[in-house]
């Protein structure tokens, strides 16, 4: 016998709303198909030449050189860095960081912002932590989308964590912590940190110390930790009616196909970091025959996907629910959803009623 998945309660509202949605793409469909058109352009304003120059030296995608240990002594693996401009209110001059696993560039495990800023006229770059998960939620991927960088964060949903004092070194910058900061992990009580960059490279060295004095963990043991400016390592979809798509994995094998089976694992929140859906949490992925009657977006940012595909929808309101309120989802919403194909059953096809009966066998007796 084959599993079976079933829709709950909130998929089950999502396609009795995106049923009215798919009528209204019938009435769309004389309109152009929509086009792939380039990543929108980041107008960043910094307060002056010398700050700019600091901020597009670290903005861009980096990737670690060599495997990089974990502070636990576990494992350790390549780690990807992704620095884009970023607007949070009651901050100037600040830039967002994301850091994660080479092969797993969709979930951060750090995000973080740089703050580059002026301290007895000399420069200073700062670092913050996000305070709360909900801001923590609206941050993820922002930084491989900044165009579409959330509008609600604010300096309160930041703190700071680490001052580091920068000076000019040749054609690039260098500096080191003034002091030693509190710190906890691997048996340390605080820990200092120092960073050289060129707009090429970026090399980090962090070092906790135990109660005493002795070194507890170092990143960057021997002359740092190197990242190199890489290319983006996700590729990006941006349409013309701002639906935007995100592949983080696309394996080989048969795409999905009208009339087939697909078993999807989600999550679905708002910009504003809420979350309104996840199978995940249910730990029961949703099973619908393709493409179904969802929103237009989920059918759009689901076309050709495989077994194991991992997308991420930005799905604009008129793709979505439009201004209706569904559940959770307020009227006008743009909507997130983490996507990942399970699984693709193929329609098992039915007998054919109108084939002509078999020949009997040679040297069957005939009824009679």
């Amino acid at each position: 016998m084959k599993n079976r998945w079933y829709a709950t309660p909130i998929i089950a509202l999502m396609l009795a709303s995106g049923a009215a949605a798919q009528n209204e793409t019938t009435v769309e469909a004389a309109k152009p198909e929509p086009t792939l058109v380039g990543a929108p352009t980041i107008n960043a304003q910094y307060s002056d030449e010398n700050i700019a120059a600091v901020a597009k030296m670290l903005t861009g995608t980096w990737i670690s050189a060599q495997p990089i240990t974990e502070i636990d002594g576990e494992g350790e693996s390549k780690i990807v860095l992704t620095v884009s401009p970023a607007r949070v209110q009651g901050l100037t001059d600040v830039l967002y960081c994301e850091t994660a696993r080479a092969d797993s560039v969709a979930t951060p495990y750090r995000q973080s912002f740089f703050q580059i800023y002026r301290f007895k006229g000399n420069l200073r770059l700062r670092t913050f932590d996000v305070r709360s998960e909900n801001a923590a939620n609206a941050l993820t991927g922002a930084s491989l989308v900044p165009g579409m960088f959330p509008t609600t964060i604010t300096a309160a949903d930041v703190f700071p964590t680490i001052d580091i004092d920068l000076q000019k070194d040749g054609q690039g910058y260098k500096g080191s912590s003034p002091a030693a900061y509190p710190d906890h992990r691997g048996g340390a009580v605080q820990m200092t940190s120092s960073i050289a960059f060129d707009g090429e490279t970026i090399s980090i060295t962090d070092v906790g110390y135990d109660s005493e004095g002795n070194t507890a963990w170092e990143v960057g043991r021997d002359g740092g930790a190197e990242f190199v400016r890489t290319e983006d390592l996700v590729d990006i979809d941006y349409y013309d009616d701002q639906l935007v798509v995100l592949h983080f994995a696309e394996p080989e094998g048969e795409p999905i196909q009208e009339g087939d089976w697909m078993v999807i694992h989600y999550l679905g929140r708002l910009t504003d970091g809420t979350k309104f859906d996840s199978s995940f949490d249910r730990g029961e992925p949703f099973r619908y025959k393709y493409p179904g009657t969802l929103i237009p977006g989920w059918i759009r940012g689901t076309e050709g996907m495989t077994k194991g595909s991992r997308r991420r929808f930005i799905i604009p309101a008129a793709l979505g629910y439009g201004d209706r309120a569904v559940g959770p989802i307020p009227p006008g919403s743009t909507l997130v959803f983490d996507v990942e194909c399970v699984f693709i059953e193929k329609e098992e096809a039915p007998a054919d009623l109108n084939a002509a009966p078999a020949e009997p066998a040679a040297g069957a007796e005939s009824g009679g």
